[in-house]
């Protein structure tokens, strides 16, 4: 499979969606993502202290063809610009509190389309909590882990210093207290 090739500044599609990323799990302004790829200047609203979605590279995510997102993009990007544009334009140019009430339209019950933001929302939310654009996720490569505390790692990688030493070589506890649970 062919690597993506990305443009020095992203495209107004791909900045809408780091702005979309930024408002399901919001970041600190930054300028590039963990890979090295840009953030467009408006797409971060800056409302949270630590790295978000779209510094944990979301719009990569967004495009692997194994997520096939690309097919969901244009009705996404219709639909939240249909909802935007009321509020006071773009979605990329809205502030914060407008861009989450564009989203929560979204997520209505009585939208029809809901299932179309939840697909949009779990990329994200993946790309953040899994380290989804990394082979093997660890706390020096990955904001997202880092962000929530979790070493992370894997094979070939640079040895993660966990806090504890765990074995499987160890013999199960056959013991049981007093209630009769395991000890």
């Amino acid at each position: 499979m062919a690597e993506r090739a990305y443009a020095a500044d992203p495209t107004l599609d791909d900045a809408t969606l780091q702005a979309f990323a930024d408002t399901i799990i919001p970041g600190r302004t930054a300028t590039t993502t963990d890979l090295g790829d840009p953030i467009h200047p408006l797409a971060i609203a800056g409302v949270d202290p630590d790295p978000g979605a779209v510094e944990a590279d979301a719009v990569r995510l967004f495009h692997d063809p194994l997520i096939a997102f690309d097919a969901l993009e244009r009705a996404f990007l219709a639909e939240l610009s249909l909802r935007s544009l009321p509020l006071g334009g773009a979605f990329l140019t809205l502030p914060y509190e407008k861009r989450v009430q564009v989203v929560l339209a979204g997520f209505d019950f009585n939208n029809p389309t809901r299932l179309l933001w939840e697909a949009a929302t779990a990329v994200p939310f993946t790309a953040f909590c899994a380290a989804a654009v990394h082979p093997y996720g660890n706390s020096q490569n990955a904001s997202g882990y880092r962000v929530m505390g979790y070493p992370g790692g894997g094979p070939n990688e640079a040895p993660v210093r966990y806090p504890y030493s765990f074995s499987y070589r160890r013999k199960l506890a056959k013991g049981r207290t007093k209630k009769g649970y395991l000890a």
